[in-house]
């Protein structure tokens, strides 16, 4: 990686395209987990139609079916007092007492309305239509006495009535004409009418009673999809507005880049954060690279001994970095001269290439490890602050850790080191005597640590 792009400073201005879709990206979850609330709660109104819809026809139903049961069994009777044909009456007891059709609807609408006005109507209708049955078995045992039938072998309903004495005293004909009277003439009728008119009562207060709620779940339904259609509208603006700034923050910025970079020019610093800080970078690169082709080759720049930036490289990235978020670390090898002189020259640069190598591998790749003197390194942290102290001192500590044990031949070795971290006005010498008082101070306590002089 080149030294310009380890050295980019921060951009200070700009708004941050990874902020925004992050923002944009929120209020899209927000409104799709809205629209998809909205979508089951639009399901579930709809399915309380449903709901209501098929309640009110199971409600009908029952209704029906209490008046058609009432209805046949007056069609039976009426067709026995005719006939006199027993397979009517049977057809009659069979519905009043094993089928009962109008009790299990009573049953089944109670169950469904408790003691409603709907349901009170229903129980009228039902207790008129067996009040009626007393006047319908009369006229039962009227024709069987008229056509002379053991009325011992018909149900125990039958039997129980007893005809009065004028009536029974009475010939067939006579009979046969009072039977038919009974489930033919006006008062009959009224009766019959009035338990149709209960009935009809039910279902009037049932549909009005639905109607309501259909009405209910319709505006609850229609709010929905009002606030639905105002999310999509959202959704859209969201949309659009992402589209608009992508191009006005980074496609439009780009393109215009490609123009100067084609032009072996600066790039403009505009945009979104990230494009001015690509900018920016690009920018310090596009110096650097100008002024490593004017003045400097790569063997200029670097330590042939560790292969890392040596002196000159050092002097550039101090005119260079952005020292308001840069740290300056100074390094010196313990006792070197010590041990220099009791193993050989050969073994001091064995142990230079080491502590260089660990120096180098222990920082980023973005930041400048440098050899600036015979046992005296400096390494330069970009993007860093005063609140990365901690981890300084745990890089240093590491260092020395790895120093302390005997590698490749070489005796163990260790480090001091001395940071300063720079503020806004000061200039690299001020920062470079703070980092030189700190590694002092290491130094007087007996070296191997790292002092950190967070404002030089």
């Amino acid at each position: 990686m080149a030294a310009g792009d380890r050295g980019a400073p921060r951009p200070r201005r700009g708004l941050s395209i990874r902020n925004l879709q992050f923002v944009m990206a929120c209020m899209t979850l927000v409104i799709s987990v809205a629209l998809l609330f909205a979508t089951f709660s639009a399901k579930t109104g709809y399915s309380t139609m449903r709901r209501n819809t098929e309640e009110y026809i199971q409600w009908e139903r029952d209704v029906n079916d209490l008046q058609s049961a009432s209805d046949y069994l007056t069609e039976q009777v009426r067709c026995f007092v005719e006939t006199g044909k027993r397979d009517f009456l049977d057809n009659y007891f069979k519905e009043a007492e094993v089928t009962r059709r109008r009790e299990h609807a009573l049953e089944s609408m109670q169950g469904f309305l408790g003691d409603s006005p709907a349901y009170q109507s229903l129980q009228r209708a039902m207790d008129e239509s067996v009040a009626l049955m007393d006047r319908e078995y009369y006229a039962m045992r009227l024709t069987i006495a008229a056509y002379g039938y053991d009325f011992t072998a018909y149900p125990a309903a039958i039997r129980r009535v007893e005809l009065s004495e004028e009536d029974a005293l009475l010939p067939p004909e006579r009979q046969e004409a009072l039977a038919r009277s009974k489930v033919f003439d006006d008062v009959y009728h009224l009766k019959k009418q009035s338990i149709s008119d209960n009935v009809q009562s039910c279902l009037d207060t049932l549909a009005d009673e639905i109607g309501q709620r259909q009405v209910k779940t319709a505006d609850g339904l229609n709010d929905i999809l009002s606030k639905q259609r105002i999310l999509i509208i959202a959704a859209i603006f969201i949309i659009l507005f992402t589209i608009l700034l992508t191009m006005q923050l980074v496609i439009g910025p780009l393109l215009r880049a490609v123009v100067f970079i084609r032009a072996d020019e600066p790039i403009p610093i505009r945009g979104s954060k990230e494009f001015q800080f690509l900018a920016r970078t690009y920018n310090l690169m596009y110096e650097a690279n100008r002024e490593q082709k004017e003045h400097l080759a790569y063997e200029a720049t670097h330590d042939p001994l560790t292969g890392i930036y040596n002196r000159s490289g050092y002097d550039f990235f101090l005119n260079n970095v952005d020292w308001t978020s840069s740290c300056l670390l100074l390094f010196d090898v313990d006792k070197f001269k010590q041990i220099n002189d009791s193993y050989g020259h050969e073994m001091g640069d064995r142990i230079l290439q080491r502590v260089a190598s660990t120096i180098r591998d222990s920082f980023r790749s973005q930041d400048f490890a440098c050899r600036i003197g015979g046992d005296e390194f400096a390494v330069i942290m970009v993007h860093t602050m005063p609140d990365n102290a901690e981890l300084v001192q745990r890089k240093v500590e590491s260092i020395n850790r790895t120093l302390r044990v005997e590698k490749d031949g070489l005796p163990p070795i260790h480090v001091s080191c001395g940071a300063a971290y720079g503020a806004d006005g000061e200039e690299y010498q001020q920062i470079f005597q703070g980092a030189d008082n700190a590694l002092y101070s290491v130094k007087r306590s007996g070296g191997c640590g790292c002092a950190v002089n967070k404002n030089a």
